[in-house]
């Protein structure tokens, strides 16, 4: 934070000037990585780089007006929030967070703290959607634990809570993935660890639109369509592929797809490839990157050893990408064909062939 300034603090960063990320200056928008402790802002618009918090942990964030960036469940230059992490609206400077009592609350720098729901009405996870509309699961436990009670979906909107799923029978814990542009809950069926390795049911409110394992990577809303990695068994390099509205529009098995993401209107769409493969695999994956849509075409050929993970794709075109190898990466920006590296990032942990980048890096 800097000296003399109190949170909420409107000079919210700590400034360190690198020069301008190579190749950078017309994508719009803003990435925050962390690199072993240190946590960096690039704008891509400039193509300036800033080191704005040393020494944190924590999955990093950014406001959805790219002005605020976050790590675990602090503000950096403003307070400190939650028990784990912010999750910002998709416009403007709000948070949702959970603290440890198990309270949901919204949180802006003009607007201070809103309770949404307080710790004794079970929320298990939340996200965000257009115009402020924000899903939350919820499953009240009490101790010793046998199937929750109050298992549902919810959506608030406006200032009211209505049901949008549930109550359910049976062990169904509810984690949220998203909010579809259509303002339904998209959320993962959970009934045991074993289910969540394995794949699980994804549901929008109450219809089952595919199977999928519940990475936040594996979802992604485009405008009025939804784009997922569906398929069962975690090994995340066998047996994926990307459906678009429930169409398979990846449509080569001899490759396992994961991490779709798309523009608004859901072309272009682009998302990461392997060999279609078994465990010996793992750390290994040797990815690249594919757009699927409008037309096919591979936009990456990484070099032996490296896979390339965590496609996001910006909105005049370009891609953003990390090029891993054992768990440490460069993001790299893919733009007219020419990669540009951005900086170091990492280390991220690889689960079963699956790289929990989302937490390591955010795009605005």
């Amino acid at each position: 934070m800097l000296a003399g300034c109190a949170p909420p603090c409107s000079r919210w960063f700590s400034i360190v000037l690198a020069t301008p990320a190579a190749g950078a200056g017309e994508a719009g928008g803003k990435v925050a990585f962390l690199d072993r402790g240190a946590l960096h802002v690039v704008d891509l618009s400039t193509g300036s780089s800033r080191v704005v918090a040393s020494r944190v942990s924590g999955a990093v964030g950014l406001s959805g007006d790219g002005k605020l960036v976050s790590v675990g469940g602090r503000v950096v230059g403003g307070p400190t929030l939650g028990n784990g992490r912010l999750v910002w609206a998709p416009t403007g400077e709000t948070a949702a967070y959970q603290t440890t009592s198990g309270a949901v609350f919204t949180w802006s720098p003009g607007g201070g703290r809103r309770l949404v729901v307080d710790g004794s009405w079970g929320a298990t996870s939340f996200a965000w959607g257009r115009n402020g509309t924000l899903a939350h699961g919820r499953a009240i436990c009490r101790a010793p634990c046998g199937i929750p009670q109050h298992e549902e979906v919810w959506i608030r909107r406006g200032g009211s809570l209505r049901l949008a799923a549930g109550p359910f029978t049976g062990e169904r814990r509810p984690l949220i993935a998203a909010v579809a542009g259509d303002g339904r809950a998209l959320w993962w069926s959970l009934a045991s660890a074993s289910t969540a390795a394995d794949g699980t049911r994804l549901y929008a409110n109450r219809v089952h639109v595919a199977d999928s394992l519940p990475h936040p990577d594996y979802v992604t809303v485009c405008g009025s369509h939804i784009a997922v990695a569906a398929g069962h068994d975690r090994y995340a390099m066998h047996g994926k592929r990307i459906l678009f509205d429930g169409r398979d529009v990846s449509r080569d098995p001899s490759r396992s797809w994961v991490s779709p993401s798309c523009s608004p209107d859901g072309a272009p769409l682009v998302a990461a490839a392997s060999r279609n493969t078994t465990p010996p695999r793992i750390g290994n994956e040797h990815r690249s990157i594919w757009q699927l849509l409008p037309v096919r075409k591979r936009l990456t050929s990484p070099p032996a050893g490296f896979t390339d993970e965590f496609p996001r794709l910006l909105e005049d075109g370009s891609v953003l990408f990390v090029r891993t190898k054992r768990g440490r990466g460069t993001v790299e920006l893919l733009r007219r064909g020419k990669l540009a590296p951005l900086g170091s990032a990492g280390p991220a942990t690889n689960y079963y062939g699956h790289y929990d980048w989302p937490d390591v890096v955010s795009v605005s």
